[in-house]
């Protein structure tokens, strides 16, 4: 989770693999919907 910044740095992945991300909000009102996947080769 991210709160109150619009970047996230992530650099503890592997790359030799394949990875799949995608971005919901989430508030005291609930989850909203996902935006597509992306996937990250």
């Amino acid at each position: 989770m991210v709160h109150g910044n619009n970047e996230y740095w992530l650099n503890t992945m592997d790359p030799t693999k394949t990875y799949f991300f995608t971005i919901e909000a989430v508030n005291e009102n609930g989850v909203g919907k996902q935006f597509a996947h992306v996937k990250v080769e």
